[in-house]
Parts: C-alpha cells; structure tokens; sequence
C-alpha cells in the first residue's frame, strides 16, 4: 500500500526537490500521519523493514525519469540545430548554397573530363593493337600468298624442264630461260592440291581441244618451242641425216646429210 501511494505521489509531482522530501507542509505532515498511524496498525510491516525499500524504488524511478527527460531535451536541441543550419543555408546565408553547388558542378565537370580522357586513351590503345593486329594478318597472309606462288613456280619450272626448256644459266645475272616464260605465263598455272593446273585469263581451266579435257602443263608449255620467239628458250632439236631440224628460234630448216657427201661437194655448196 505504501509503495502504491509513493508512486502516485511521484508522478503527480515530476520534478520533485523539496517539496517531495522535507517533511514539512500539508503533504509532508500527511505522509508523516500516514505513516505514524499505519506503523501503529501493522507492526508487522514496520518490523520488516518495508519503508527502507519503498525509498529505493522511489529513487530508482525518480532516476528513470530523469534519465527521460534529460534525453528528449537532447533530442530536442540536436533538432533546433539542425533546424537552424537548414534555415542559414535557404535563408540566411544563400552564398554558401551557391558555393556548395557550384563546387559540386566543377566535381561533376572534372569527373566528366576525366572519365572522357580514359575513354579517349582506351580507343587509341584499341586502334594501335587494332593496326597492328591488321599490319600482322596482312603481312602473314602476303606472306601465305608468296608461299604458294613459290610452290607453283617450282611445279612451273619443272613442267618447262619436261618440255625441253633450257636450263642455261646467264653468266651476267644469273637468270634463266624460265625467268622470261615465268613473268610472262605465269599468270596462267595455278596450284590445285598440289598439282600445277593451266588456266585461261577467266582463271578456269584451259581445255586441250584434241583430247577436250584438261591441258597438260608439259604440252601446253611445247607449244612455245614452235614460236620464233618463246622458242628461243628451248632446247634445239637437231636431227640427223638429211631432213628436218629446229634452231634455238624453234623453227624448223631443212638441209642435207654432210655426212654421205663426197668432201668437194660439200665445199662447192659451202663456197660455190
């Protein structure tokens, strides 16, 4: 009962001081009647010592209290703080804002730029890896290219050979009959698994009209033996006996057999 009666009273009377604890005055005579008369009634409860422990609640809970009241008035000059900067920097004092934005611009500004200048370096190392990559690929497939050029120019040259082309050698620049028919013809002979195929200026194979299939390199090449000038750079069939032989031109001249005629004649018709 007494614990009932001593909160009431501290929550009627928040603030406390002295009017809660002298003793004097109506509430101070009433407590002190109240207690008198109640120890008089229940010497039990004064024998136990139950007004010691009502003084320690009471003072835990005047604690609390404080404790509340002292935060809320915290909390509440934390937000007459801010309240108060708010105000100076819409109101009071618009130069800051302006500050504070245009720095915030000139922050947004420089990480553009920098931002832009990256991107700008990215692109110039991608466009020189780029060149270089296509510098690379060019020059392997030229080179791919030169390769098999090569490779068709030695099944050319051995088909010339084939033909009795000559195999004289210039003592001035080592070149050889070939050469010429090479940088003439060669447009005309490509490689197909490797074997040397004669086409014609469509790139289609040539056809051989006597057999109707495909011209053979070594007949193709025995063609130019018969020309007064690619005949030049074949072998000279010579004959025997009195018919026909081919000079270095190719062409064919006919004459006598030296061989059967008496030695006089064969300087009569020398120098008559």
């Amino acid at each position: 009962m007494n614990r009932r009666w001593f909160e009431q009273f501290i929550l009627q009377n928040p603030e406390g001081g002295s009017e809660g604890g002298g003793g004097a005055g109506a509430g101070g005579g009433a407590v002190a009647g109240a207690g008198a008369s109640q120890g008089a009634t229940d010497p039990a409860a004064a024998a136990t010592g139950d007004g010691e422990g009502d003084g320690d609640d009471v003072a835990r809970l005047r604690h609390t209290l404080d404790r509340e009241r002292n935060a809320n008035r915290d909390k509440d000059r934390r937000l007459a703080a801010l309240e108060a900067q708010l105000r100076e920097l819409t109101t009071t004092n618009p130069e800051a804002v302006r500050e504070a934005q245009a720095k915030a611009q000139q922050e947004q500004t420089r990480r553009e730029l920098i931002e832009q200048q990256a991107a700008l370096e990215r692109q110039q190392i991608e466009a020189k890896y780029s060149q270089q990559l296509e510098a690379s690929t060019t020059a392997l497939q030229a080179e791919r290219e030169a390769r098999q050029r090569e490779l068709v120019r030695q099944l050319a040259e051995k088909a010339f050979i084939g033909a009795k082309g000559s195999t004289e050698v210039s003592e001035i620049d080592g070149s050889t009959p070939f050469d010429s028919v090479w940088i003439r013809f060669g447009p005309q002979f490509r490689n197909e698994d490797g074997a040397l195929v004669v086409v014609d200026a469509n790139g289609n194979p040539e056809i051989d009209p006597e057999t109707g299939k495909r011209f053979e390199p070594v007949k193709w090449l025995k063609r130019l033996q018969a020309d007064p000038v690619w005949g030049r750079n074949f072998e000279p069939a010579m004959g025997t006996g009195g018919g026909a032989r081919s000079g270095r031109d190719g062409r064919v001249s006919t004459g006598k057999d030296l061989m059967n005629q008496p030695l006089a004649t064969a300087f009569s018709d020398a120098f008559g």
